[in-house]
């Protein structure tokens, strides 16, 4: 009988490095950000002394997580979901509003929002599903079976008006394509987005007109295809409903600052001092970096805390400045051999329950990387999700080391020896 390597370290080096690196990198930025001659390090006062604690706390549950056999991460799935959505439904009623969302339970001083611990319960019942139900994307039961799964925590994290979590969700689709799910759906959502933020750039009349002729070109180009002539028709109306629909849900769903940000994006000069100042100052600093950075402790947007929420949304913006251009590209490399590392990873699993949590881990964290990123160079809205493993946050460092812990757990034993 072959061994069973219960070793993370020995498994994978490079995403451990890595992994420590972005530790590293981010509880250096956070004490930049942070720091203040009157406040002792040793407070609960100062964040990066309480980010040192979590990340404590990191390595405890490490050890911990090797002692946790495979046959119990996989009876793990369910309970740990079901027990995130009675906690997503229960802060809805008893929770703290932050920032405008009332995602948070406070104990005693001790805050924590289930949000970010969802994401790691539905990367685990979504790989068990898969698994052991013998899911076909293609199918359109089995689709909306992993659907629901995906749709419930999305909208109850919407339902607390955090509306940057609850879009992290969509992320978990990316998945299904690689279980074999039609690429067309992924460029129809894209194109879906596009009209969305055309109707906030253009009057309702010119895209009327705009996609009518293009549909009657279609149907021109397709009249002896009954099939497409019925696929554009779906197209057409669903894009007419989009269009319809944006004065719904800008006024009534979305909140007035979310409004006021993807206006801001069309045009970043529209409220300089209002909904565009995070990105202004956040694109000043990392500006003011130039080529080889300020040095570190050294910006002056960040020591005169310039930019709001520097810590935690903006924490690009630290590095930037303090490292400049050469810093920023090398941190960037860093993430992107740590996000490289993690899809190979979850490429080369055999085992179905193994490569669905790895690719909902790299999915998960590729999201959160490339929307912070942008949100901080001001390419995309601001909507208030951390940079994994580097912003200020103690559910959220310990919800992606889960992510991490569990998918190096699971490469660490042999597919040949398992059992359920």
């Amino acid at each position: 009988m072959r061994k069973i390597n219960n070793s993370i370290f020995s498994n994978d080096p490079i995403i451990i490095i890595s992994y420590l690196s972005l530790i590293f990198i981010g509880f250096i930025s956070i004490y930049s950000s942070q720091y203040s001659e009157g406040i002792s390090f040793f407070s609960f006062e100062n964040e990066s002394f309480k980010q040192l604690m979590w990340i404590f706390v990191c390595v405890l549950v490490f050890f911990i997580i090797q002692i946790i056999e495979y046959r119990f991460v996989f009876d793990l799935a369910l309970p740990l979901y079901i027990i995130s959505i009675l906690l997503l439904i229960m802060v809805l009623f008893f929770g703290q509003e932050v920032k405008s969302s009332t995602s948070w339970f406070n104990l005693f001083g001790l805050k924590f929002q289930p949000s970010e611990f969802t994401k790691f319960s539905t990367a685990l019942f979504l790989a068990k599903v898969f698994d052991s139900s013998g899911i076909k994307v293609n199918n359109l039961k089995s689709l909306a079976k992993v659907s629901i799964i995906i749709i419930i925590p999305f909208i109850l994290i919407l339902l607390q008006g955090d509306t940057g979590t609850a879009l992290v969700y969509f992320s978990f689709f990316l998945v299904l394509f690689r279980e074999g799910l039609s690429l067309k759906f992924f460029f129809i959502g894209i194109s879906f987005v596009l009209i969305f933020l055309m109707g906030v750039v253009f009057d309702k009349m010119i895209l009327y007109i705009f996609f009518t002729i293009l549909f009657l070109i279609v149907l021109g180009i397709s009249i002896k295809d009954f099939t497409k002539i019925i696929n554009s028709s779906i197209f057409f109306i669903l894009v007419l409903l989009i269009i319809n629909g944006q004065d719904f849900l800008m006024n009534n769903v979305l909140k007035p600052h979310h409004k006021k940000r993807i206006e801001s994006l069309i045009n970043p000069n529209a409220d300089p001092l209002g909904a565009g100042w995070n990105v202004t100052q956040s694109k000043i600093a990392i500006g003011s970096g130039s080529f080889l950075g300020k040095g570190y402790m050294e910006g002056t947007q960040t020591s005169f805390n310039f930019v709001p929420f520097q810590s935690t949304d903006f924490i690009f913006s630290v590095i930037g400045e303090e490292f400049g251009y050469i810093g920023s590209m090398l941190f960037i490399i860093l993430y992107i051999l740590f996000l490289y590392r993690v899809l190979i990873l979850s490429e080369n699993q055999k085992d179905k329950f193994a490569r669905v949590f790895g690719y909902s881990v790299f999915s998960i964290i590729f999201f959160h990387f490339a929307v912070n990123i942008s949100m901080t160079l001001g390419l995309f809205p601001v909507i208030g999700i951390p940079l994994p493993l580097v912003s200020y946050g103690g559910s959220s460092l310990l919800s992606f080391s889960l992510l991490i812990f569990f998918l190096l757990k699971l490469n660490s034993f042999k597919p040949s020896l398992l059992s359920r």
